[in-house]
């Protein structure tokens, strides 16, 4: 039996954050639900992207996942912890295809009707060259809260 072993020029491991406080004038309860609700089912992770058809359990172990035809999907991360209605902490390999993970963390605390959401991405592994200097990344967040803060201003007008 024959063992054919490939080389590659070795590769270093790389680290990304994206670090970010955001404030929305509403309720820590309202806030959580929409952070919840935004993650799934229709994900967009920028103005240029497709949306995504994702789904979220939120649950210890719960999965976040886009799921596709003929059993096919693609896993972004699982729930590591959540106590509604101040944290939820996901970890995976998100929407990297590398042999990379990620711990995503969204901490909120309210303050006289005042909620702040203090949120980190970090990742570290082989992370893809084009994703390496976190612009897209940053922009997917950058268009993932302002759907979050139009879904919760749209929840106050409706009075939910």
């Amino acid at each position: 039996m024959a063992t054919t072993v490939a080389t590659q020029a070795r590769q270093s491991i790389q680290v990304l954050e994206v670090v970010r406080e955001i404030e929305i004038a509403a309720s820590i309860d309202i806030v959580f639900e929409t952070v919840l609700e935004q993650l799934g089912p229709m994900l967009s992770c920028g103005a240029d992207a497709p949306q995504l058809e994702m789904k979220l359990e939120p649950w210890p172990g719960g999965r976040w996942f886009r799921e596709l035809e003929n059993g096919g999907g693609h896993l972004w991360g699982h729930v590591q912890s959540i106590r509604a209605p101040e944290l939820l902490e996901l970890y995976g390999p998100m929407f990297v295809s590398a042999a990379a993970v990620s711990h995503v963390l969204f901490r909120l605390t309210e303050d006289a009707g005042l909620t702040r959401i203090a949120f980190s991405h970090r990742a570290m592994g082989l992370i893809p060259h084009e994703l390496q200097d976190g612009v897209d990344v940053n922009k997917g967040w950058t268009n993932y809260f302002a759907k979050v803060r139009a879904a919760v201003e749209e929840r106050l007008k409706a009075g939910r």
